[in-house]
């Protein structure tokens, strides 16, 4: 069994000094002390490819990782049992000494903000997770679900949903686009909350194959760093829908653009 850690750090800019100053050396260490072999996607060696260009560019990107995962599949550098730790660049490892050894194929967290979201994921290579990298990547299934509209309770109305790899998950595993109830307090953690004729992904299977985490496993929220100050005392984000404390924080993920504040959480964690 082969276990990898794989981040895309594409990032140019302050942004890239940030990741290569503060990121880079904590993820070296985790795979040093993990075992797992370190492997970083910059753009020195690789190009993001437009496999939509109906999409956004920012949301054709993160289709890369799965095509890669394909590539490497289909050419049999992947083996079933292998491990993929997959990780944003905005993710900050805070407790190094802690891993997650899976039990199913397919293994991430419910986020802060109430999403299933691949900021970080593992998958264990199976013929359930050749079966989601197929169905992710699939051109067959972008463009037959690309204009179907699903209803959407953030904005209380139905909309398309189906522009970028998380979100082409939900459609397949039945997840409704938003909950301002926490997915964690609906049945199945929100797997098959919303079935519709585009659901493709059994609840059986689902339930057999993917093990969802604590939120504190990607903490996109957290009162003092992004709650509202104008309130005293300062209320949660609007979005900060699974809330946890500082100290509870495993992995802290910057997404949405906020500021990394890689300085301060080093000093907090130093390594």
């Amino acid at each position: 069994m082969k276990k990898y850690f794989l981040t895309f750090a594409i990032w140019q800019g302050e942004r890239k000094q940030l990741f290569e100053q503060y990121i880079r050396p904590r993820n070296q260490k985790y795979c040093e002390l993990h075992g797992l072999k370190y492997i970083e996607i910059t753009p020195e060696i690789f190009t993001p490819k437009i496999y939509f260009p109906e999409l956004h560019p920012g949301d054709n990107f993160h289709f890369n990782r799965w095509y890669l995962l394909k590539e490497l599949l289909d050419t049999g550098r992947l083996q079933d049992g292998d491990l993929i730790y997959q990780y944003d660049a905005d993710v900050f490892i805070a407790q190094l000494d802690k891993i997650i050894e899976p039990t199913k194929s397919f293994t991430y967290a419910i986020d802060s903000g109430n999403t299933h979201c691949f900021g970080f994921f593992i998958l264990k290579i199976s013929p359930f997770a050749r079966k989601l990298v197929e169905l992710i990547t699939s051109r067959e299934k972008f463009y037959e679900n690309k204009d179907f509209k699903i209803w959407n309770e953030h904005f209380n109305e139905k909309g398309t949903f189906y522009h970028g790899d998380q979100q082409a998950y939900y459609v397949h595993a039945g997840i409704k686009p938003h909950s301002w109830t926490s997915f964690y307090d609906l049945p199945n953690n929100g797997l098959h909350s919303e079935v519709t004729e585009k659901t493709c992904l059994p609840l059986d299977e689902l339930l057999e194959n993917v093990e969802i985490l604590p939120t504190e496993w990607n903490v996109t929220h957290l009162l003092e760093e992004t709650g509202d100050f104008t309130n005293n005392p300062p209320t949660p984000n609007t979005y900060d829908i699974v809330r946890t404390t500082a100290d509870k924080v495993i992995y802290r993920h910057f997404a949405g653009g906020q500021t990394w504040r890689f300085d301060e959480y080093s000093k907090r964690y130093p390594l």
